[in-house]
């Protein structure tokens, strides 16, 4: 948990006005009165009520117009749509005035001059119009709902260490949060009819219902060229700017390498180009896309500059929400910002918006400052809230730790905004929908508020690279950036290149995520297909809670992989078996819909079985040999070597003989059993400890049958009952 220093997010006011808008209106009608009339003077009481009044309830309304005045399209476009509009591509100058009163088409504003990417200059780096280079990596994040707060608070520390660790560069980081839909099916038909008809209907159930995941993803913006290099390098010869280019590109290649081993404990993987056929796209491109239109779709890339490829749909910003027009529909969003932050920020505390059930953007952008930025930003502050009176007196004090902090090297400070884009198929939906998350943020301390005045350029700022256009930023410490953007995220699980292929089943969790459920221990990120991991998995609950069911569930999605194209090209095909150990006979129904045999085992009736009339393979010998052993060492019994001879040498007499002599087969090894004629052996031999097992005996029924009616050979699913011999301790432990 770390301070946030309320008042480096706020504007400093005079008498509750914005102090620089202030001075900079009242300095320009001091100048215009010396130059003119001294009556301009009187207007400076009228002015300083005006802009009170329009920053009483949004001190940063002129900031907020600023942004506005950088993203407000084409007045006559505007006027004719209703709304800020932004189309896909530029048009000539056509006149249509026949079908839209005094328009021409090149009158409708584009959304290329938002775009600020030119070119793909490497695999994994893009360069901008403006000299930036960005890298892109998407994250699977850390996994939060299971750990304890010390891991938490652990992996927030090492972040922070990372962030810090660019201290004085001139990198920005661009963290977004998307949260989307998505569909998805591991039905395979397996030849059992049953199975398939249950696997078929659960999948089309779970498509109803589209499942919701989170994607993380993080830029890094690197500037290598201050203004004054810039305007030097106009003057440059051509080969000396390729030099420097290659020199600069070297230098952001050693960034992402730094940042590839930093980011490795998140599953991350970069985005960049990919060949696909005879073409070459970028994902890093795709997510820029994405982040401009709504829509995933694959960008080829080519010999024309990126901000003519990228934006392929229509943008429509109204006051109180923005509309999304291309070839596959329509979108509505509204934006969200952060109007006053919590007095502290917590590991975890934008976490519940993992549970949103709705699909947004969340960008939080970070730009790092030098320490000595920071010094001046913070006594500048200071030294404002001091000029104005300001009666925040805490918040001063917060300024002097953060000072203290800062030139301890304990934090490092940068320049952060944050912005959240609501989207929903239908207008009356995104209103509910907003109102959701808006709950959610209030309920972790935030206030927000809509973004109406600067969503147009709130929208367009979710691209990086486009700092320029980031409304309400504020200076923000790098430990209160990585806990309100602390990367967590649900474990969505392993789907593919599991020891088994592919996943078991896909459940929807209590998030509306989807979770690639496995049986055995495998890792992210590895192909482990054909290996031999352990798969021990333990089903715990309450009586009624659904264990029977989610056994019953497991089992019957186990199925397809008995089908020969569950496994590897170079491996053996062996059957699938299962064995259910069922009580109260809740899986029976189940166990036959299978095509499966149930055995009910039933105190005092004959089950059917009996060892001694398998084949007298070594493998079976030893089973039977340890099963004898068994029953004869209950109760603490033990078996001294001699004794554990002639047992054996018994199994092996009776297991010589044909099938047809081997009935009954524990009262056989009774016959090839004697006993000296000693008191021990009378009253604690092994003939006395089997005789209880075989016929006439008092658990004669469970291994001394006629014949061994318990034949699986060519049976795939089958269960056994064990109601009552579970409460039995002596039938139960062998």
């Amino acid at each position: 948990m770390a301070k946030l220093m309320k008042a480096m997010t706020r504007p400093a006011s005079l008498w509750g006005v914005p102090m620089v808008p202030l001075l900079g209106v009242a300095g320009v009608t001091i100048i215009l009165a010396v130059w003119t009339t001294v009556a301009l003077l009187a207007l400076l009481p009228v002015e300083f009520l005006v802009m009170k009044s329009l920053t009483r309830n949004e001190p940063r309304r002129f900031s907020l117009i600023a942004v506005w005045l950088r993203a407000r399209g084409h007045p006559v476009a505007n006027r004719i749509f209703g709304a800020t509009a932004f189309m896909p591509a530029e048009q000539a100058p056509v006149d249509i005035t026949e079908f839209l009163d005094a328009m021409k088409l090149n009158q409708c504003a584009t959304v290329t001059k938002f775009i600020p990417y030119s070119s793909h200059i490497h695999r994994h780096v893009v360069r901008s119009r403006r000299g930036e280079l960005f890298c892109t990596w998407e994250l699977t994040g850390t996994p939060f709902d299971c750990e304890s707060e010390e891991n938490l608070e652990a992996g927030t520390t090492q972040l922070h260490g990372l962030i810090r660790a660019f201290e004085g560069m001139p990198v920005t980081f661009s963290i977004h949060n998307v949260r989307e839909p998505f569909t998805d099916s591991l039905h395979r038909d397996s030849g059992n009819p049953y199975a398939d008809d249950v696997s078929r209907l659960y999948y089309a159930s779970l498509k109803k219902t589209p499942f919701r995941r989170n994607r993380l993803f993080l830029t890094v913006c690197w500037q290598p060229f201050s203004r004054a290099e810039k305007a030097g390098r106009r003057r440059m010869p051509d080969g000396q700017k390729l030099r420097e280019l290659d020199s600069v590109l070297q230098e952001m290649l050693d960034i992402r390498t730094a940042l590839d081993t930093a980011l490795s404990r998140y599953d991350a993987r970069a985005l960049g180009t990919f060949s696909e056929g005879d073409g070459v796209y970028s994902s890093q491109l795709a997510f820029y896309e994405y982040l401009l239109t709504h829509q995933w779709r694959k960008v080829r890339v080519t010999r024309t500059p990126v901000y003519r490829v990228l934006g392929s749909a229509a943008l429509y910003f109204a006051a109180g929400a923005g509309q999304i027009n291309h070839v596959n529909g329509t979108h509505y969003f509204r934006g969200l910002e952060i109007k006053e932050f919590s007095q502290e920020t917590a590991t975890g505390m934008m976490d519940s918006l993992l549970y949103a059930p709705c699909d947004y953007v969340i960008t939080q952008t970070y730009s790092c400052l030098s320490r000595e930025e920071a010094r001046k930003a913070i006594r500048r502050t200071r030294r404002l809230m001091m000029s104005a009176d300001d009666e925040a007196i805490s918040q001063r004090l917060d300024l002097d730790v953060a000072l203290d902090l800062l030139m301890s090297g304990k934090i490092a400070f940068g320049r952060h905004h944050f912005s959240l884009m609501v989207f929903s198929p239908s207008l009356e939906r995104l209103a509910a929908d907003t109102s959701e998350i808006s709950n959610m943020l209030n309920n972790t301390g935030l206030t927000p508020v809509p973004a109406e005045l600067s969503l147009s350029a709130a929208y367009m700022a979710q691209l990086p690279g486009n700092q320029h256009l980031r409304p309400r930023p504020g200076e923000l410490s790098s430990r209160n950036f990585v806990e309100l953007a602390a990367l967590h995220n649900f474990y969505p699980g392993k789907r593919d290149r599991a020891p088994w292929g592919e996943a078991m089943a896909l459940l929807r969790t209590p998030s509306g995520d989807g979770y690639y459920l496995n049986l055995h221990n495998t890792l992210a990120g590895l192909d482990e297909f054909n290996e031999k991991n352990p798969a021990s998995t333990c089903i715990l609950g309450t009586n009624g809670s659904g264990k029977t069911m989610l056994m019953t569930f497991l089992e019957i999605m186990q199925q397809k992989y008995g089908h020969r194209d569950s496994f590897a090209p170079d491996a053996r095909p062996r059957r699938l078996t299962t064995v259910y150990l069922d009580k109260d006979r809740g899986a029976e129904m189940h166990i036959r819909a299978l095509g499966g045999r149930y055995y009910r085992v039933i105190s005092g009736e004959p089950t059917g079985w009996n060892p001694f009339s398998l084949p007298p393979t070594k493998r079976n010998l030893n089973v039977i040999r340890q099963l004898m052993k068994i029953l004869c060492t209950r109760n603490g019994a033990t078996l001294t070597p001699r004794d554990e001879r002639r047992l054996n040498d018994a199994v092996n007499a009776v297991m010589r003989n044909e099938p047809q002599y081997r009935i009954f087969g524990i009262t056989r090894l009774l016959e090839n059993l004697p006993e000296p004629a000693t008191r021990e052996a009378q009253e604690n031999g092994l003939s006395i400890r089997l005789a209880q097992w075989a016929q006439g005996g008092e658990f004669g029924w469970v291994f001394d049958n006629e014949s061994d009616t318990f034949d699986i050979r060519d049976c795939d699913n089958f269960g056994i009952d064990g109601t009552e011999f579970l409460d039995d301790a002596a039938v139960c432990a062998p």
